[in-house]
């Protein structure tokens, strides 16, 4: 896999912890604050509402599952999350974050495509509509992104 963002790798780390495809929301909360002691339960609870909304994980019958391929994300030894880890996303950084993750490309690189595409359109759309077109045409769901972009775009 490319260069992963942060978010990823926490989101990960229990998973990988717990050698499970699935956690309760309680053991990846757990598993953060207290196994690995990253953050407080209260941080914990905050990194997992933001990896449902970046799209990172998924509740399923009460179980977390990432929406990323766990055995490609390999968390180097002595990893620890910063503390602006807990800022909330732009919507461009989530488009980016699951275009990432969808596809294993590094954000630079995602980056200069999204750039190109807004020029090659002679900067007549928003970057957020750009990074839309980006993430098409490299075969990621946008779906879950049309509101928030079409709210974006119109404020």
């Amino acid at each position: 896999m490319g260069q992963v963002d942060e978010l990823t790798l926490v989101v990960a780390a229990p998973f990988k912890k717990n050698a499970a495809p699935s956690l309760s929301m309680r053991d990846f909360e757990f598993a953060l604050s207290f196994d690995l002691k990253w953050m407080s339960p209260d941080e914990a609870s905050k990194v997992r509402d933001l990896a449902i909304k970046s799209r990172l994980l998924t509740l399923v019958d009460g179980m977390l599952k990432p929406v990323f391929d766990l055995d490609a994300t390999n968390i180097p030894h002595g990893f620890k999350p910063q503390v602006d880890l807990f800022r909330e996303k732009t919507l461009l950084e989530q488009i980016m974050a699951h275009i990432s993750v969808t596809t294993g490309m590094g954000l630079r690189d995602i980056a200069a495509k999204i750039n190109s595409k807004q020029e090659q359109l002679s900067d007549l759309v928003d970057i957020e509509v750009a990074a839309l077109l980006v993430a098409k045409k490299m075969g990621c769901n946008i779906e879950p992104f049309y509101k928030q972009v079409d709210e974006t775009v119109i404020r």
